[in-house]
């Protein structure tokens, strides 16, 4: 499995395209998170753990996608495309960008009724993103073992 984990990048373009997408999402973590008022506010623990667990999804949700492109454009048949997919591929988008960031990740949460839980939590919501990073961590385990698998049944 490890080394199916680089037969995405042996094409130039998903090369580009993995850079180009942990640049902006790095860029977008930085602009949107304020980590001396994390410090402030939520303390040493809270915050590394935050700052450790977006670097693990800034760097891990990329890698599902070229992932993702690189089985699709292997595989892509109109019909083995199934609703489920697009399902699984936007959920996936949305506990990444409700888990991405402390400021923007809350917001967010609103609009998907997750507050009432996030205020019931013990660390403010962190565990949410525990959660998201776990599932990401996993799918991409899943995706990379089985890379150049059609697993669909006919």
């Amino acid at each position: 499995m490890h080394l199916l984990i680089l037969k995405p990048f042996q094409k130039p373009t998903l090369f580009s395209l993995y850079v180009l997408l942990v640049i902006v999402l790095l860029l977008l973590w930085w602009n949107f998170t304020n980590i001396e008022i994390m410090f402030w506010n939520y303390g040493n623990f809270h915050t590394y753990a935050d700052i450790i667990f977006s670097m693990i999804i800034v760097f891990c949700f990329p890698l599902f996608l070229i992932g993702i492109t690189y089985k699709w454009l292997l595989f892509w048949v109109r019909e083995t495309i199934g609703w489920k997919n697009g399902i699984g591929a936007s959920g996936g988008i949305i506990w990444t960008i409700i888990s991405g960031a402390s400021c923007c990740g809350s917001t967010l949460a609103i609009y998907f009724g997750l507050i009432p839980l996030m205020t019931l939590l013990p660390y403010d919501g962190l565990e949410i993103k525990l959660f998201a990073v776990i599932w990401l961590l996993w799918a991409n385990y899943d995706l990379y073992k089985y890379l150049e698998v059609c697993r669909i049944k006919k």
